[in-house]
């Protein structure tokens, strides 16, 4: 990794932690290209920014190291001592233990796998140009040949005089290469293609105005690719970066196939995903619509159903 935000984390908890008039001054360079700050972002700003990260981060967390990492960032609202020692011992009363020590280990063990997620924020393409995913609305037409995917995504600066971001699908199925096609609806021109992979394709999107750190913009974009014959059966988000919100709305037409909620899963199981306390049922129109929040880092979510 390039920056390593395990140490820069460990920098916080000291005095008064996230609360302290200096927190600002004491955020390393991982920590504020992962939680979206910017150099014109005032202190308080930066506190909301990177609190905000952590506590979202540390929701996931098992609930002994959930409760010692927030007492000793005192981002837990019954732990806001001045000092860390005190945070840390009511820490340990709430998960049974007689020392301070004990949450202390459990923070850093808490502090370990936060860090491997926000150093994969601080590595990931699109992070480092400037932008995440804030939310995004799929809509998959199974009843027309070949299918059609509309996508509409929310999307944040991070950094000041963004311009461009990237559009990448992957389209597994027969042949030598997936015939993807993209046209923007709204937001934004494509200006440029590239095949990455012989079923991956990128895309450059130009906004129509530069963004500044922390504003949002919405497109919409069509995507067309294999005929429906070939295509694989299933449609999943497997985010590389947090995303609040996910929605999936997947027209099958007449006579729909057995259908599965895919829910946080590997992507490498998704072939083989079948779970009958998963099946859901279209509506008489055969739709189904699904929607997923606060998901985890390169698990996959969305649609699966039975292959013809």
């Amino acid at each position: 990794m390039a920056v390593s935000t395990y140490y820069e984390l460990l920098e916080i908890p000291r005095g008064r932690g996230m609360l302290a008039n200096d927190v600002a001054d004491r955020i390393g360079p991982g920590l504020r290209v992962a939680c979206g700050v910017s150099s014109d972002d005032s202190p308080a700003l930066v506190r909301r920014k990177v609190g905000e990260r952590l506590t979202e981060l540390c929701g996931r967390l098992p609930t002994d190291l959930r409760v010692s990492v927030l007492a000793a960032l005192a981002l837990h609202p019954e732990a806001d001592h001045q000092f860390m020692q005190d945070r840390m011992g009511w820490a340990a009363r709430q998960i049974n233990r007689d020392h301070p020590r004990a949450a202390v280990r459990r923070m850093k063990v808490g502090f370990g796998i936060i860090a491997e997620q926000l150093d994969d924020l601080v590595d990931d393409p699109s992070i480092n140009q400037g932008w995440h995913i804030g939310s995004l609305r799929g809509l998959l037409r199974m009843d027309v040949d070949p299918p059609q995917l509309v996508e509409e995504r929310t999307i944040v600066a991070t950094a000041d005089g963004l311009e461009e971001v990237e559009l990448r699908l992957s389209a597994p199925g027969s042949g030598d290469e997936s015939p993807i096609t993209a046209a923007v609806l709204y937001g934004g021109q494509i200006t440029g293609s590239e095949r990455v992979a012989p079923s991956h394709r990128k895309f450059a999107l130009r906004l129509p105005t530069s963004l500044r750190a922390g504003e949002q913009h919405e497109y919409g974009v069509r995507f067309t690719a294999h005929p429906r014959a070939v295509m694989p059966p299933y449609y999943v988000l497997t985010p590389l970066q947090p995303c609040a919100k996910f929605s999936v709305r997947v027209r099958f037409g007449a006579a729909p196939p057995r259908i599965w909620r895919v829910n946080g899963i590997p992507p490498r199981a998704i072939d083989d995903y079948a779970p009958d306390d998963e099946l859901v049922s279209a509506d008489r129109f055969g739709e189904v619509a699904l929607e997923f929040s606060r998901l985890h880092q390169g698990l996959s979510y969305g649609v699966r159903w039975a292959a013809p």
